[in-house]
């Protein structure tokens, strides 16, 4: 994988799994290990983790199991009437890193706000139960997760140094979401939202992604590129039609020799994995690093899997091990991936097929997700259930057309997940913006020198819009 700069891949929502996460194809936890280690940010020393205890069910007065939520706190830059600034994580654990730098610190600057940055339940160290399964999994949802955030805000807020303090929430992708929701359902408790990058439509076959993905390499790519990303999967797929096609390839990709790779879920890993190269490009990637990238796959009808987070590479046997059910099982020890992919299947769908023509990709089927699901979670955890979660989702939170203020909607052009994102504005005071040539949640990091310009106005105007709706700090429009 290409890392032109190191922006690239710090352009991602911190510890985001989204669709390369199912199975855990791209760790992304470890990239961001590593990256935020060789980065500087300010003085963490001020950064307090504290712990909040939450019901199992908030809606439910017969459970009276609880258990605890962290959260981090950092007060230096407040000042008396200053706001209340909360990251809200997402899939993954919790770092304290965008209370230090981000769009985020920086309001908190400019307007004397203090940061509050919280840990989604069952992600990180805010579990209420250590084994996952489909049975302890049953509390895990973004409407509880809401009702965590909802209660912390309320603890928070009982403090009497913020009696006059306005909320702001923020998040990114998943957590982009739940900060629009928050807006959505507790309006009287948050006062003004950022939801980046936020794929707020529940759907089950999201073959768009793909899609867009398409269009990122057709657009930046070099020449030829979208062609010969075609050519390179077709020729994959007519070496899966003999026997003697399947051995050279799995003499080729270096696949481990007791896969069976007849089998119709093991085949549809491998493309899934081969497609989830492109895909990361596109998340995560830039214009430059889209046209490398292609320059390279155009040299050779091979695509490079060997990253060294590739959890299909088996490290003892230096081989590629595409087995669908040792994959569930190796998903079982990994705790964000079980908690998350069990989301997707109970609440959003977001599978990234490639049912679409208008892409190069093939052999990644929706049947293939629910394959998962029912493996990792039990047999109830069907299309059914995936229909009926999906349903109640777009219906809680109204999809793409949500009745609320003080909102500002992001999205990056490079972006596949902006296709279940809202483009237009849904009222004057819940515009959306579109970031030319940004990826996945760029508008979340302060500005570097490297940044394109669309970035930093963009920045600027999300600023503008948030001093405005608190009436807080020095604002104009830019």
């Amino acid at each position: 994988m290409y890392f032109i700069e190191l922006n690239i891949v710090l352009s991602s929502c911190l510890y985001f799994s989204d669709a390369l996460g199912i199975f855990g194809i791209h760790n992304e936890y470890k990239i961001m290990q590593q990256l935020l280690s060789s980065l500087s940010f300010a003085d963490s020393s001020e950064i307090s983790t504290k712990w909040i205890e939450q019901p199992l069910d908030h809606f439910n007065e017969t459970e009276t199991r609880t258990w605890k939520m962290r959260y981090f706190e950092r007060l230096d830059l407040w000042k008396a009437k200053g706001p209340i600034y909360l990251f809200i994580n997402g899939e993954g654990e919790a770092s304290d890193v965008f209370l230090q730098t981000g769009i985020l610190y920086d309001l908190a600057k400019e307007t004397n706000g203090a940061m509050y940055l919280s840990e989604h339940r069952y992600y990180g160290k805010s579990k209420p139960f250590q084994d996952l399964n489909g049975e302890t999994l049953a509390y895990l949802s973004s409407r509880q997760a809401l009702a965590d955030v909802a209660n912390l805000l309320e603890d928070i807020k009982m403090s009497p140094m913020y009696n006059e303090s306005k909320v702001v929430v923020v998040g990114g992708s998943y957590a982009g979401n739940l900060a629009a929701w928050m807006k959505l359902l507790y309006p009287d408790l948050v006062d003004a939202a950022i939801a980046s990058s936020a794929p707020v439509l529940a759907k089950k076959n999201f073959h768009e992604y793909l899609e867009r993905v398409n269009y990122d390499f057709e657009q930046y790519g070099p020449d030829g590129c979208i062609s010969r990303i075609r050519e390179v999967f077709q020729r994959y797929d007519e070496l899966f039609k003999t026997s003697s096609g399947i051995a050279q390839l799995m003499e080729e990709e270096e696949i481990c020799k007791d896969v069976d790779m007849t089998k119709p879920e093991n085949k549809q890993m491998f493309f899934l994995d081969k497609a989830s190269n492109f895909m990361f490009e596109a998340q995560y990637g830039n214009v430059d690093s889209i046209k490398y990238f292609c320059e390279d796959v155009k040299k050779t009808f091979h695509v490079n899997s060997r990253m060294e987070d590739n959890v299909f590479l088996s490290k003892e046997e230096n081989c590629f091990n595409y087995d669908f059910d040792e994959m569930i099982e190796h998903m079982r020890t990994i705790d964000w991936a079980m908690s998350w992919t069990y989301q997707t299947c109970t609440e959003f769908g977001y599978f990234p097929t490639t049912d679409s023509k208008n892409q190069p990709f093939n052999n990644v089927p929706e049947e293939f997700f629910y394959l998962m699901c029912t493996k990792a979670y039990g047999e109830k955890f069907n299309e059914k259930r995936i229909d009926e979660g999906i349903e109640l989702s777009n219906s809680m939170y109204s999809g793409l057309q949500p009745n609320l203020t003080n909102v500002v909607f992001v999205n990056g052009e490079l972006d596949p997940w902006s296709r279940l994102g809202i483009l237009e504005d849904v009222s004057y005071d819940a515009p959306a913006k579109m970031i030319p040539q940004a990826s996945h949640c760029r508008d979340l990091f302060s500005d570097r020198s490297k940044d394109p310009e669309e970035l930093k106005e963009a920045r600027k105007y999300i600023k503008y819009l948030i001093k405005k709706w608190i009436g807080a700090g020095e604002y104009k429009k830019p």
